[in-house]
């Protein structure tokens, strides 16, 4: 995950590289770890508060979201099609060194991986998925700080009250709205509602639908709110578009779900 580059200007407020072991390493990468790590680890102590195996369906998760980072780039691929097509590199359809990562895109291989890994571990699919959204609020919030110090999913400009002094990727500070801090707090309001629904009864697989109900929804309003949101066709704001199907996909099967089950 590291690169070796010249060094680079670093601000003190929220520095683009950190230097490990003689090697500049981006900070979206370095949190994007500290995301893995964190989920991981609250995936397995919910396993465990659930009577279940921390260490094997903490080493589950984690390997539901390692291809997760698979899909995440297929979906930058698809979406940015056109530049890739321009550049006819195929060594650029795989350098992560200029971005290129999509939550949304992590579930086109996170989801199919959570079949395999729930039939390797012996217990019902919907009942791993729950524990995984636990992971996924966890991770989420430091996988975006790292948005923060890297200076991507940027805000737009503002002379507002809530504009907050941040720098995109070029290393241009601006006033800005503070999208990427408005999305931790997002993410950490969604975990806290988690922990206190979790002792409840609800129907397996009623929680991992929250969480991507709870996303999508967050998701969709923030995004205009971005400086330089994806687009496709000239003006559809694909993220966007994904965020609302998410949201009324989960939402509706959420609410299927216990209604049935009432």
């Amino acid at each position: 995950m590291s690169e070796r580059v010249a060094a680079p200007a670093i601000h003190e407020a929220f520095p683009r590289y950190f230097k490990i072991a003689g090697h500049w390493v981006n900070s979206y990468k370095v949190f994007l770890c500290v995301g893995l790590y964190v989920g991981t680890l609250a995936v397995g102590a919910l396993a465990s508060y659930s009577g279940l195996s921390p260490l094997r369906v903490g080493l589950g998760a984690l390997s539901c979201a390692l291809a997760g980072l698979f899909g995440a780039r297929v979906y930058h691929l698809l979406v940015h099609a056109p530049v890739y097509l321009r550049q006819g590199s195929w060594s650029a359809l795989w350098d992560g060194r200029r971005g290129g990562w999509s939550v949304f895109g992590a579930l086109l291989t996170l989801v199919p991986m959570t079949f395999i890994v729930s039939w390797l571990l012996g217990i019902p699919a919907a009942t791993f998925w729950d524990h995984l959204g636990a992971g996924i609020l966890a991770g989420g919030f430091w996988v975006r700080l790292g948005c923060v110090f890297n200076g991507c999913c940027v805000g737009r400009e503002t002379q507002g009250l809530m504009g907050v002094h941040l720098h995109d990727v070029h290393c241009v500070w601006k006033r800005r709205i503070p999208v990427q801090f408005m999305e931790m707090a997002w993410w950490l309001l969604g975990g806290l509602i988690f922990l206190v629904l979790w002792s409840r009864a609800y129907p397996p697989g009623s929680y991992a639908l929250g969480v991507l109900a709870w996303y999508g929804t967050g998701r969709f309003f923030l995004e205009p709110l971005r400086e330089k949101p994806d687009v496709i066709f000239g003006k559809l704001r694909i993220n966007q578009l994904v965020a609302a199907l998410l949201a009324l996909g989960a939402g509706g099967a959420l609410w299927l779900r216990l209604a049935t089950a009432g």
